[in-house]
């Protein structure tokens, strides 16, 4: 008697889990809406293809170890994280990198870097108002990795002034950035105004600098000139050019 109250015990608990199990892969917790959000420079239509995930795809069993890796392969794309909206939404939410500035590779050939130096792709055009680094030497490259050069101390400015230019509104302004000598980096804002801001010692400031002779400067869509910044003084001279 105890024996067969066991098993039908058994049997009922069996039959919830199995209920529970089948409820659990049914249509109702397919995915019916992807939500991705931080998407700027890649496509939502590109992110989607790479989810590989539609209306047959259960959200319980989504995979996110493998859709992440899919998503990143987009060298664009540094960061993906999903979370599950039940009973049938799916949230990712990406982190781009900032496309920062272009380094010819040869001629119209046109490597793409980030605000770290790294190589998100290569063109034969330039897509955005940015930055064409000057005077950087490199024997070679890899997709998504930081360029490698042979002068470190050039690259690391470049990075640093990089991210500045982001920081304070300035990065589609400069056309130019030679960093051929790294004591007298020379910035280029405009194609018109040329800024010798020498080393990255105290960059924020020359930056600000910069960013406070562009403010104040009358008819600056169209004066040429030439101002060293090499040392902050308190007093600068911006000489106009003919």
């Amino acid at each position: 008697m105890i024996s067969n109250k066991k098993y039908v015990l058994a049997t009922f608990i069996g039959t919830l889990a199995l209920a529970g199990l089948l409820f659990l892969l049914s249509p109702f917790f397919h995915i019916n809406m992807i939500i991705i959000q931080g998407a700027v420079s890649v496509s939502v239509t590109e992110i989607n293809d790479r989810l590989d995930a539609d209306t047959a795809t259960n959200l319980l069993l989504f995979n996110t170890r493998v859709a992440r890796q899919n998503v990143m392969e987009n060298l664009y794309i540094e960061q993906v994280e999903f979370s599950r909206g039940f009973p049938d939404r799916l949230y990712v939410t990406v982190r781009e990198r900032r496309l920062a500035a272009y380094v010819q590779h040869t001629p119209g050939m046109y490597l793409y870097l980030d605000d770290f130096g790294r190589v998100l792709e290569v063109r034969n055009y330039r897509a955005m108002p940015l930055p064409l680094l000057e005077g950087l030497q490199f024997s070679r490259f890899q997709l998504g990795e930081v360029l490698e050069v042979p002068d470190p101390i050039a690259f690391s400015s470049v990075v640093q002034y990089a991210q500045l230019l982001y920081i304070h509104g300035l990065i589609d302004r400069v056309t130019h950035m030679n960093v051929a000598d790294p004591q007298n980096i020379r910035i280029m804002v405009d194609g018109r105004m040329e800024f010798n801001v020498g080393n990255a010692i105290r960059a924020d400031e020359k930056i600000r600098t910069i960013h406070a002779v562009l403010d104040q400067m009358p008819n600056s869509d169209v004066v040429r000139g030439f101002m060293d910044i090499r040392e902050i003084r308190s007093e600068f001279v911006f000489v106009v050019l003919q």
